[in-house]
Formats: C-alpha cells, sequence, structure tokens
C-alpha cells in the first residue's frame, strides 16, 4: 500500500510540474509583443552576438 501512495504522489507532484512548465512556455509564447520573445512580422536572426 506505501507503494502505491508514493507512486500517486509522484505521479501528482510530476504532472503539476510539467503542467506549470508547459502553462509558462505557451504564456511566454504568446504574451504581448513586449513581452513577446520573437517577432513573425520582423524575424530576426543574430549569430555570434550576446545580449
Amino acid at each position: 500500500m506505501q507503494g502505491f501512495l508514493i507512486a500517486f504522489v509522484s505521479v501528482l507532484v510530476g504532472g503539476g510540474l510539467a503542467g506549470a512548465t508547459v502553462v509558462g512556455l505557451v504564456d511566454s509564447q504568446t504574451a504581448p509583443p513586449e513581452k513577446s520573445p520573437a517577432n513573425v512580422s520582423d524575424p530576426v536572426l543574430e549569430y555570434g552576438t550576446t545580449s
């Protein structure tokens, strides 16, 4: 019984972490233009530069 509880709790914790990661990723990609990391209308590829 203890093994089942440990497995259940680990599934819940892992699912929560995965869900939070996916929500953060989707939010950052669909944010307003001033917060979004990319611009579809004006793509910029800067190779070898650091910001």
